[in-house]
């Protein structure tokens, strides 16, 4: 801890913190001192003792001004500058300085680049521009709102650029935090004329949306990252949009992804983040969930991480060509938090604004990764819904996944839906609604606990999850679910089946079926097969893999919106490694000599998904419609009977009744006459109509009439 440390909290009031290796934390008198000789003595409002140093509350001049370099000078002659800081997070603050333009960040043209950075605290800045080899920099005008802006006269179609922030009594370089690309490792921050990436061609893709959105997600690197995918290029973006790849027959990569018959492509974080060196991609491996820059896609997975068109250019492209093979996409996105605070263009800009701290002055840490982004605040809010819209306008996606979405607020989360429908009307925004530690009201917080104050949005069902495979944690391995032979379970399941949108006696959690994510398994913790190594560790192959095509079969029957883990459809394993964000290639990758050796079971999660499209029962839009038409009963033995009673004249059904069968005996069931069959043990439809029908073990068996 330095000597002394003194801080600007609140319009008119100071809060000094004396090391007591220094005189003892002692000091009799306090002064702040300015420009032009301003001088003026602090009254001293309280004294508080501690450990290591000494607080003191001082009494300051409230009309101190924004932009202006100020010490605290105390009575054994130390001076130290006074730094901005909880004043930041006040009301006040914000009513002077909210800024409403959409103009922060570069905005190219051909004759002159506009250059807008918010930084209401600081006492300068200077805009320093790479253009073709050469430096320059340019002192920026302080306007209204905290603004500072430059025009420089010239074309920068290839120019990068960095700020030079003076506050808080230093000087900091930061990138852009509005930055729409950069050179390798985030350097230097990019001009970007969006009029060239805007001309990649797109292709059309109906506007589907809530339960008739079937998500798979996918990691960029790990789709091709194996020299079996077939493509030329391995882990980038253009190695996905590589076309007709192959591996003993089976489509690989992009080929892969457009012969499931999902509609939505969940892509795991693509835009910028910190730990893996985008130059040397092969001595590190993350996920990327620790992010760095918000708006610039990551380099690591360009052709060029030192060339900002690459890296915007060919994530722009693949974008276009899963459009144009149907697929709609998902981006993953982490605004709960960035990976150092420290090194942040947001703490660079404007210390102790963006994250949250508590009342001493620490930050929150409800992530676990040592900050929580404040999205209640007015400028997090509006940079958070700027990004959504640039990135949708920009890349043409189809809607966003939010990492810790719990750790966000109601209202930003109810703005970032209304910003990215009104780009794109079907856009899905969903994500992760846990109840996080953070330092925000409960009530205020985007979980699923608040879930009916966010219309539209969705929260992954962790409920669905731990019914039908079992608890995921790693210490609770062993536990089962329904399909993994806990059959006591099979109410609970019932609730499950339906999105948990029916009241008692069923367990309720969400007022509409389009809220709950229907997934047994994410890229989180074991895979389902990797967990039957535990909890079904007496059972041989055969029998475990009759209970994933069960969890498959479910995942695609229940009502809400199934959700598809890369490998999930070939009984993919991580070798028990529950928690591989860095574990590398070998554990991540897609491995297609598995999806060959578990072709049949690919073959299975096909034709459920099919079902699936083909019948509108399994897609019903609202819980009034599951009230009406569905009727749940469990049977002898733990047998589920879930039976939708909805008129689809297109496919000749009035009733759609699912056998679930969780037991080692076949089970045979008499009913009325002229019932088919549309989805059996192998995921056919038989021939003819029944009246008696045989549920195999450990099966799921689907009948129409």
């Amino acid at each position: 801890m330095p000597s002394m440390n003194a801080y600007l909290d609140d319009f008119g009031k100071v809060t000094v913190h004396i090391n007591r290796n220094f005189f003892g934390g002692r000091s009799e008198s306090f002064y702040i001192t300015g420009d032009k000789g301003y001088c003026t003595q602090l009254l001293v409002n309280g004294i508080e003792e501690h450990s290591g140093y000494v607080r003191y509350n001082l009494i300051c001049p409230a009309g101190l001004v924004f932009g202006t370099s100020y010490q605290v000078r105390e009575s054994h002659g130390l001076s130290v500058p006074l730094e901005y800081r909880m004043i930041v997070n006040t009301k006040q603050f914000n009513d002077r300085f909210f800024y409403n333009g959409d103009d922060l960040g570069a905005t190219y043209h051909l004759t002159h680049t506009d250059f807008a950075l918010w930084a209401p605290t600081a006492v300068s800045v200077t805009l320093r521009i790479r253009n073709r080899g050469n430096f320059e920099c340019y002192p920026m005008s302080r306007s209204d709102r905290g603004v500072w802006r430059k025009r420089i006269i010239s074309n920068l179609k290839y120019a990068t650029y960095t700020y030079f922030v003076e506050r808080n009594g230093e000087t900091v370089e930061c990138i852009d935090p509005y930055g729409f690309s950069s050179t390798g490792n985030g350097r230097e921050s990019a001009v970007i004329d969006l009029d060239e990436i805007s001309r990649i061609q797109d292709y059309p893709v109906e506007e589907i949306t809530g339960t008739d959105a079937v998500i798979y997600e996918a990691n960029i690197r790990d789709m091709t990252s194996s020299s079996l995918s077939g493509t030329v290029q391995h882990g980038t973006f253009a190695a996905l949009a590589e076309e007709n790849t192959e591996y003993e027959g089976m489509p690989t990569g992009l080929a892969y992804l457009a012969d499931l018959g999902v509609t939505h492509i969940q892509l795991m974080p693509v835009m910028d983040y910190c730990t893996v060196d985008e130059f040397h991609t092969e001595l590190g491996y993350n996920w990327g969930y620790d992010p760095m820059q918000f708006v610039t896609p990551e380099g690591s997975y360009s052709s060029d991480p030192d060339n900002p068109y690459a890296r915007v250019r060919e994530l722009k492209t693949l974008v276009c060509k899963l459009h144009k093979y149907g697929l709609r996409v998902c981006l993953d996105v982490v605004f709960n938090h960035l990976y150092n605070v420290e090194t942040s263009s947001f703490h660079g800009v404007l210390p102790y604004y963006y994250f949250r701290y508590n009342s001493s002055g620490f930050l929150s840490n409800g992530t676990y990764c040592g900050n929580d982004v404040a999205s209640e605040k007015p400028m997090v809010r509006k940079f958070i819904i700027d990004a959504v819209r640039r990135i949708m306008v920009i890349y043409g996606i189809d809607g966003m996944r939010f990492d810790l979405m719990g750790i966000l607020d109601v209202d930003t989360m109810n703005a970032v839906r209304d910003t990215a429908q009104s780009v794109k009307p079907s856009a899905m925004i969903y994500g992760e609604g846990w109840d996080m530690p953070t330092i925000l009201d409960s009530s205020l917080k985007a979980t699923i606990n608040n879930q009916a104050k966010m219309n539209g949005i969705g929260h992954f069902n962790d409920f669905f999850r731990d019914m039908i495979k079992g608890k995921t944690a790693d210490d609770q391995k062993y536990v089962k679910g329904y399909v993994t032979g806990d059959l006591g379970l099979s109410f609970g399941t019932l609730s499950a089946l339906v999105g948990n949108v029916l009241k008692d006696p069923y367990y309720k959690r969400f007022d509409q079926p389009d809220k709950s994510i229907n997934a047994i398994e994410t890229h989180d913790n074991s895979t389902a097969w990797d967990k039957m190594h535990a909890c079904c560790n007496n059972e041989d192959r055969t029998t475990r893999q009759k209970r994933q095509r069960m969890m498959i079969a479910l995942t695609m029957v229940a009502q809400g919106v199934p959700f598809i883990h890369a490998g999930f459809e070939f009984a993919g394993t991580k070798r028990n490694n529950s928690n591989s964000y860095n574990a590398g290639d070998n554990i991540n990758q897609m491995d297609w000599r598995r999806a060959v050796y578990n072709r049949e079971m690919i073959a299975y999660t096909k034709k459920a998904i099919s079902l699936r499209k083909r019948y509108r029962g399994f897609r019903l839009h609202f819980a009034s419609q599951i009230e009406k038409y569905v009727r749940l009963s469990v049977a002898e033995g733990g047998v589920i009977f879930y039976e939708i009673t909805c008129s689809d004249p297109a496919n000749d059904a009035q009733i759609l009744r699912v056998i679930v069968n969780p037991t080692f005996d076949d089970r045979y069931y008499n009913f009325e006459p002229e019932w088919r069959i549309v989805f059996d043990e192998n995921g056919d439809q038989k021939e003819g109509t029944f009246s008696e029908v045989r549920v195999p073990a450990l099966s799921v068996c689907v009948c129409a009439k």
